[in-house]
This record gives C-alpha cells, structure tokens and sequence, in this order.
C-alpha cells in the first residue's frame, strides 16, 4: 500500500515536471545573428590564414608581394567555398 501511495506521487510529479519544463525555442532573431556570426567567421579566417602563408611564402622564397596576393586569394576563394557549403547545409534542413 505504501509502495503504490509512493509511485502514484511519483508519477505525479513526472507529471508535473513534464508540463512546466518546455524545450527551448529558438527565434528568428537568435537563427540570423548566429548564422550572420559564423558567416563572418568562416570568411575573416580564411583570409587570414591565407594571408599568413602569403607572407611566409615571400619571406622565405623572397617573392615580396606576389606570395601575399596569391594567397590572398586562395583564402578568398576558400572562405567563399565555406560559406557555400554552410548555405547548402542550412538549405537541407
């Protein structure tokens, strides 16, 4: 008898802890800053790393500038290509 008194409280407060405990939701307002945050970080490091093998390669090869712009550009274009694929993956969904 003490056992069922027990359980059915139990279930009671399951119950209750279910009804009171909602997942959650997530906002329009809180999809596009995250989403416009990771764009832009996707974007500023590749450039930067492209940047930093740009200058390394002209420091050792002793190509001044033409290391610099060429990576550069990879790290444009690899930025680029980042935030293609995070389109696609959010499009998916």
């Amino acid at each position: 008898m003490v056992d069922e008194e027990k359980l059915q409280k139990l279930k009671e407060r399951i119950q209750t802890a279910k009804a009171t405990n909602t997942p959650y939701q997530k906002t329009k307002k809180d999809n596009g800053a995250g989403f416009g945050f990771k764009i832009s970080t996707e974007i500023i490091a590749a450039l930067v790393v492209g940047v930093g093998i740009g200058l390394i390669v002209d420091k050792y090869l002793g190509t001044k500038p033409f290391g610099l712009i060429i990576f550069f550009i990879f790290g444009a274009l690899a930025g680029f290509l980042n935030v293609y694929r995070v389109m696609r993956r959010i499009e998916k969904q």
